[in-house]
């Protein structure tokens, strides 16, 4: 017992303590996450164009409901379809190096925590970047965003091993990574990079000509450019030679397009400091407080020089940029919290009134989420048993403030973590209760199970596009279809069409009735659970009944 509790409050040996922590965000990211249906919309564009990839063979070009879909480049959607192909087109095998790659994510933010500040600063450098809000949100959500963290942050860890270390191969290695970045997300990431790395040369010695022409010899860029646009381009120079300026178009449009000429009601200068206030939370208190310790403090800010240029570089890139996601800053969240690790390291203070400030940053944050963990076991209507999480969560922080240790910092950190954890795995519960009003995979199986309806039959939908529905149907889905339109329609005819507008049909067979959700988008993920909990309670005024119905002439 006395073992597992040093475990518990971080005192275990270090590679112990460190496979045990690994073992246990696996099993939190790893549960329950193939129960929902495809998400709709952003999901359904990658099952989709993969679903249509191994239906016509061709894995260069990416369709979406039969429609090339230049938006993205296409390495998200061949580690799709390199999953599918193992275990089968399903919501497993789609999310699967999804939620790989996001503790891969993690594994190589404790790498480079442990290469710049020993094996207790890679630790909490992996607790704190685990359970970061909003990479749980998107670290089973097939997407590029988690592949791009992944990819981003390996190669920020060549790089840095290559200049800690001295050694060209592992630029090399993180010039070829890069290209892969690049081909999950676009070329502006060669930029974002870049400019990283390069802030990183220009401040990491003294500012002498000599050592900054050394440490450029150092990076190999007449090997490593090359092998980054060889990789990162090839298939942009592919789809170019092809399609030509109906590519670059929409390419152009979803990458430089994005940060140059998209409106904006303003600059919004502040617009990233808002949405890190909550992205990396419980730890965003935390990291508030490093920022001004460093900017206070910069003569000894050369600790956190490398995570700083990160960071820097980051938001004023995407500060600047005209188009603003609040996914964007993912890829920062390394950096963020790897400016948090010397103090836990090292930082004592000394008054009273700093001591409360920077043990509130860790305790309020916990107190709040067991808070939090009560109301949705109430609201949410989970089992009794539930209750367990935020009682064992109130434990540990008793537990913890009566266990002497050397420094304190540890317990600190610790705290959130496992009262997040606790509060996951009792939320990760309610999931499997969401799939009563998720119909899609239902709609799929009378299409796919029916003797009826030919396969090669479009689905026409009345009003917009229901995302999943060419998925789950296996077939082009025709959008905004009016009951008239519909009706018209010559030869067999399939529709899914909504409950006032039934009456209007003549000679159609009743395939399926249901719910589907009819308010903002799925995305809008707490608004949908409060949805699907009202309905639980009779109230469906966000859902629409809809009907799949067929004529064969």
């Amino acid at each position: 017992m006395n073992k597992f509790l040093d475990y518990i409050a971080l005192d275990g040996e270090h590679k112990k303590q460190t496979r045990f922590l690994m073992l246990i965000i696996a099993l939190l990211y790893l549960f329950n996450f193939h129960v929902n249906d495809i998400w709709t919309p952003n999901e359904s564009f990658y099952a989709e164009a993969v679903r249509e990839m191994f239906e016509s063979g061709n894995f260069l070009e990416i369709f979406y409901n039969y429609e090339p879909r230049y938006n993205k480049p296409p390495l998200t959607y061949w580690l799709i379809a390199t999953s599918s192909s193992i275990f089968g087109l399903n919501e497993f095998a789609i999310r699967l190096p999804i939620v790989l790659m996001a503790l891969g994510s993690i594994w190589f933010t404790y790498l480079i925590g442990r290469q710049l500040y020993g094996n207790k600063g890679g630790l909490y450098a992996m607790i704190m970047m685990a359970f970061s809000v909003q990479l749980l949100a998107v670290k089973q959500y097939a997407s590029p965003e988690i592949p791009l963290t992944f990819f981003f942050t390996l190669t920020m860890y060549y790089f840095l091993k290559g200049f800690e270390l001295k050694k060209g191969k592992y630029m090399i290695l993180a010039f070829a990574i890069l290209g892969l970045t690049v081909l999950t997300k676009g070329f502006p990431y060669i930029i974002v990079i870049g400019g990283i790395i390069g802030l990183y040369v220009l401040l990491k010695g003294p500012f002498k000509w000599q050592r900054i022409w050394d440490d450029i010899k150092l990076l190999k860029l007449h090997l490593g450019i090359p092998i980054t646009l060889l990789i990162g381009l090839s298939w942009v120079i592919f789809m170019y030679i092809k399609d030509g300026a109906e590519f670059w178009e929409i390419y152009y449009r979803e990458t430089f397009g994005r940060a140059l000429s998209k409106k904006t009601n303003g600059p919004k200068p502040f617009f990233y400091l808002e949405v890190i206030s909550w992205s990396i939370l419980p730890y965003s208190l935390v990291f508030f407080f490093a920022l001004i310790k460093w900017i206070r403090d910069w003569k000894r800010a050369s600790a956190v020089l490398f995570p700083i240029c990160w960071f820097i570089v980051m938001f004023i890139v995407f500060t600047i940029a005209k188009g603003k996601i609040p996914t964007y800053m993912i890829q920062a969240h390394p950096a963020m919290l790897l400016m948090i690790v010397p103090l836990l390291l090292q930082y004592e203070p000394k008054s009273t009134l700093w001591k409360a400030i920077w043990s509130g940053s860790f305790l309020f944050p916990a107190v709040l989420i067991i808070a939090a963990n009560v109301i949705a076991i109430q609201q949410l209507n989970l089992h009794p048993l539930t209750y367990l999480a935020p009682a064992l969560g109130l434990a540990i922080l008793i537990y913890f403030h009566f266990r002497k240790v050397e420094s304190k910092n540890q317990l600190l950190v610790a705290a959130p973590f496992w009262i997040i954890l606790l509060f996951l795995f009792c939320f990760a519960t309610v999931l499997p209760r969401l799939e009563k009003f998720r119909p899609y995979d239902e709609i799929g199986q009378v299409l796919n199970e029916s003797t009826v309806v030919s396969e090669k039959t479009p689905i026409l939908i009345e009003a917009t596009l229901i995302h999943n529905i060419p998925y789950y149907a296996k077939r082009f889905a025709q959008r905004d279809m009016t009951p008239e339109q519909i009706n018209n329609k010559t030869g067999e005819t399939l529709a899914l069409i909504r409950d006032e507008s039934l009456s209007e049909l003549s000679g159609f067979e009743l395939l399926w009735s249901g719910f589907i959700y009819d308010f903002p988008s799925e995305s809008q993920f707490a608004k949908f659970i409060i949805a699907c909990i009202d309905a639980e309670n009779g109230d469906l005024s966000k859902f629409a009944k809809y009907h799949l119905v067929h004529r064969n002439q």
